[in-house]
């Protein structure tokens, strides 16, 4: 064996060898965020799904809309579980009011995450994390409108059936079987949450403390549109805290799995050379 074959062969065993012991340890893997890919995303097939999850939930919502009414006779706010009847009011004079407010941080926090594109790092990503908050809303749109959670599976009354200040139509209105569960607020928490997640996966160098406030911020925006949905006769505190949960962890675990995939099934191909001794050498490197 010649000294530029020898050295061939040293430079192939080390690329071998050290990359294999780095694709043991992927999940350690300490990444940059301005260089290396965040999330593993399939551009054209999630970002078909997403789209077709969409439709199909803003088709669906057409059922959850066009309920029949029903007949409010012998309903009574004794039947409401206790845990749910102390939010129930005296009258709907602060309602209206409420249901207003309601949207003040909805449709900001839907438009959330779209701010992260501020951040240089995150902004040469900008098509894998469109692609998975269109994912993030598609699931949660699915959930509620196709799942046996949501309402095209339950009727049950919203808190202004059982007002007695109010007129017989506006209680009996078929919009009224919508309660369970909250999609203003899964919506809003899936917006918030998914943005302190993403915002969180780019900055590694993030401590317990930050990580936690991040996440605390992000709750914020839900818990009021959930207790405006409650003031504004909309939902029951059960239904909007079903609706946080479920938004929450939409909004957490999309990026968590395409984070997951990406550091579990790393893979690349480098061609490197050398010359060293009068002897040239040229060297394969491959992560997977």
């Amino acid at each position: 064996m010649t000294r530029s074959d020898l050295f061939l062969f040293i430079t192939l065993v080390l690329s071998f060898g050290i990359n294999g012991l780095h694709a043991q340890h992927s999940g350690q893997y300490n990444y940059d965020p301005a260089v290396d890919k965040v999330y593993a995303v399939k551009p054209w097939l999630e970002g078909g799904m997403s789209l077709a999850g969409i439709a199909a939930t803003t088709y669906m919502f057409q059922r959850i809309n066009d309920k029949d009414d029903f007949s409010i006779m012998g309903l009574d706010r004794s039947d409401v579980p206790g845990f749910d009847r102390w939010a129930l009011p005296d009258n709907s004079s602060k309602s209206d009011q409420a249901k207003k407010d309601s949207d003040l941080l909805f449709y900001p926090s839907m438009a959330l995450p779209f701010t992260l594109f501020f951040n240089n790092d995150i902004r040469k990503d900008w098509v894998d994390v469109t692609i998975m908050y269109l994912e993030a809303q598609a699931i949660n749109g699915l959930i509620f409108t196709t799942s046996p959670l949501g309402p095209n599976f339950n009727d049950r009354k919203r808190p202004q059936a059982y007002l007695a200040d109010l007129d017989d139509d506006t209680r009996g209105d078929g919009g009224n079987l919508n309660s369970f569960f909250s999609g203003h607020v899964s919506t809003t928490a899936t917006g918030t949450f998914f943005f302190a997640k993403v915002l969180s996966d780019y900055n590694p160098q993030w401590n317990g403390k930050q990580r936690a406030l991040a996440f605390g911020l992000a709750s914020l925006p839900p818990i009021y549109v959930g207790v405006q949905r409650v003031r504004g006769l909309r939902h029951f505190p059960s239904d909007v805290a079903l609706g946080f949960g479920l938004g929450a962890f939409i909004g957490v675990m999309t990026p968590e799995i395409h984070k997951r995939w990406q550091r579990n099934h790393r893979s690349s191909l480098t061609i490197s050379g050398g010359y060293g001794d009068g002897a040239g050498g040229v060297g394969v490197s491959l992560v997977f």
